[in-house]
């Protein structure tokens, strides 16, 4: 089931090649699995470019700490905590290189990944407010499940 699936998504025309190759990737970083991580580098280097490699190191950078950040303050019963100050610095939600639906992509695949309600909710009104449509914004979701999965398996047959 999942190599087909993998293998869906490969040639299905919803997201744009880059668009694609770039989720694969920062989805396999969120996988926390070297080998995953190497074969999807490799895997995407003909689509990447250096500013887009970058927005991609950058979105898991600080979506690695926001959506464990935000998932405690949604996931605590003291509800206090929503409304402090996260004093944590979250300079390149705001200084990507790429285009912001693209940037935003990646970090809800991050944070489906991650598990943050929070942050799957925030990124997921940011594209529909960039008229990304719902089928493109499943399709995230989908890659990211997929490479989990992926690790997963990989994980438990080394």
């Amino acid at each position: 089931d999942i190599k087909l699936n993998y293998s869906k998504v490969l040639n299905e025309q919803i997201l744009n090649k880059k668009q694609l190759y770039s989720i694969i990737l920062v989805s396999s970083f969120a996988s926390q699995l070297t080998d995953l991580k190497n074969a999807a580098l490799e895997e995407s280097k003909e689509y990447l470019d250096e500013e887009l490699l970058e927005d991609i190191y950058g979105a898991y950078s600080i979506m690695s700490m926001n959506a464990i950040y935000y998932r405690f303050t949604h996931l605590s019963s003291e509800k206090a905590y929503t409304s402090m100050p996260a004093n944590l610095r979250m300079q390149y939600l705001t200084k990507f290189k790429t285009n912001k639906p693209d940037f935003e992509m990646l970090c809800l695949a991050v944070a489906t990944i991650i598990g943050c309600g929070k942050c799957i909710n925030a990124h997921e009104v940011i594209l529909r407010k960039s008229n990304i449509s719902k089928l493109s914004i499943q399709t995230v979701a989908r890659i990211a499940s997929i490479i989990n999965s992926i690790a997963c398996i990989l994980r438990i047959i080394k």
